[in-house]
């Protein structure tokens, strides 16, 4: 039987709160819009491991008819060259952008890094994403550094 997920009509009222296990297919859909094809059994361990992981913060945005619009992960990194929390991920549902969701989502994150003893808030994006890196500017954050990534599969 095809799982069917309900999809937002239309945002009115919000509510940003912590990311619930019922969420997982509303997550799995968010992320296949940020171009990650994860499964459903992907999202739920990875989803259980950081809600009970404290120096994890996952949060999305509800709207007045239960659908979830929007999500942001953020964490805790120690390093020994510093101590900040970063943005893991932050993705609001394509018919519902341009609305102040992934504003009021970026502000919940920092909200939780204050609380949390962070004092700085780093952000990577991807060199394509300019609308990304464009909605980053206007909201104060700075370019301060260009890097490439370099993966090794070890399985």
């Amino acid at each position: 039987m095809k799982k069917i997920t309900k999809k937002c009509s239309e945002v009115m009222i919000k509510m940003i709160r912590s990311a619930i296990p019922s969420d997982i297919l509303a997550l799995k859909d968010l992320c296949t819009q940020l171009g990650y094809e994860e499964t459903e059994s992907e999202i739920k361990q990875r989803l259980h491991y950081i809600l009970n992981n404290p120096d994890n913060g996952f949060f999305v945005y509800e709207a007045q008819s239960g659908c979830v619009c929007g999500w942001a992960h953020i964490f805790g990194k120690h390093f020994l060259e510093g101590v900040y929390a970063e943005l893991g991920g932050i993705v609001v549902d394509r018919a519902h952008r341009r609305q102040g969701i992934g504003r009021q989502l970026l502000e919940a994150c920092e909200h939780w890094a204050v609380q949390h003893g962070y004092t700085e808030l780093r952000v990577r994006s991807g060199g394509t994403r300019e609308k990304a890196h464009q909605f980053y500017r206007q909201l104060g954050y700075e370019n301060t550094k260009w890097q490439k990534v370099f993966n090794r599969r070890l399985t």
